[in-house]
């Protein structure tokens, strides 16, 4: 079973319009909306690869029920702890034909401990051997900086994999916990490993102190310039082709989703990081968030450049 656990879950709002322009009154005749939060992304992109997931998290007041029935109508079973705060609603404002976009995400409601506890609760009821839990996303306010760093902790007792991603001190706490993957981009990777992250060659020593912790898989997102993905034998580079980017907001996310699909068919590093790579190109080209079509991964499939670095000669 795959568990997706978002604590920082959002309605997507996301306004189409002509130009981007300051201290003038913009109008937009497009207005979406997409049920988020980075781990219920991964949850709508692997529904779209026809695999079940079950959506966690603290959602609250009308905009937590018109995610959880949004979730729901996309055949996404879910299982929330409710707060007593609206979840929160993040807008992105997009240019109809240019590369500029504005994005402003709310900060989240305030968590109780008692909610804290619930939702552990949860976790523990479900827990069980070979079981993949994806935790991904922001903590809220009043949660814990080690929050992931518990969950992956106690998971990894029941036998569980584990996929972190996160950022700032929860991923600093949660990779030390080992889990069994951690996909940072290149800003949240360089705040760890102390040094900033311009080139392939950066990308490989910052994989190192992951790898030496004793994490499984390594997936170091970024962005246009593609996809580094390591295990604890080999390094693949893969880079997607130049597309008219629509919506980027969870691309990453689809990533994820893409490369948990390849894993799950058997697929060696090298296909999983170009499954990776071509699901989140394809995601970037929609106008929703974590939406793609697979005959459009099928067709960007050949177009991914890839190659493989050994460890053992870096």
């Amino acid at each position: 079973m795959i568990f997706t656990l978002t604590p920082n879950p959002s309605i997507d709002r996301s306004l189409t319009i002509e130009e981007i322009r300051f201290n003038t009154v913009l109008r937009s005749q497009n207005v979406r909306l997409d049920w988020g939060g980075k781990g219920f992304n991964v949850s709508r992109a692997l529904k779209l690869f026809d695999i079940d997931s079950l959506a966690m998290g603290w959602v609250g007041g009308g905009t937590g029920k018109m995610l959880a029935d949004g979730l729901q109508q996309l055949g996404i079973q879910t299982d929330f702890v409710w707060v007593d705060r609206d979840t929160r609603t993040n807008t992105m404002i997009i240019e109809e034909e240019g590369d500029w976009h504005i994005k402003v995400n709310e900060p989240g409601p305030p968590i109780s401990e008692e909610d804290i506890e619930q939702l552990i609760l949860k976790v523990e009821s479900y827990a069980r051997k070979d079981d993949l839990w994806i935790l991904s996303g922001s903590l809220p306010p009043d949660v814990p900086d080690n929050f992931y760093a518990t969950l992956i902790e106690f998971l990894k007792t029941r036998g569980s994999r584990v996929i972190l991603d996160a950022s700032g001190t929860a991923l600093h706490h949660g990779y030390q916990s080992r889990p069994y993957l951690v996909k940072p981009n290149i800003y949240e990777a360089s705040q760890v490993v102390g040094f900033a992250i311009d080139d392939v060659e950066d990308a490989k020593r910052a994989a190192l102190p992951f790898l030496r912790m004793g994490i499984d898989y390594f997936a170091l997102t970024m962005g246009s310039t593609g996809l580094l993905l390591a295990s604890q034998s080999e390094m693949v580079y893969a880079y997607p082709p130049k597309v008219n980017v629509r919506n980027a907001a969870g691309s990453g996310d689809s990533l994820l989703a893409g490369m948990i699909y390849a894993q799950m068919q058997g697929m060696d590093l090298v296909e999983v990081a170009r499954w990776g790579v071509a699901t989140g190109t394809a995601s970037v080209e929609t106008d929703g968030v974590s939406e793609f079509s697979l005959s459009r991964i099928q067709a960007l499939l050949p177009e991914v450049v890839s190659r493989t670095i050994n460890i053992m000669g870096s």
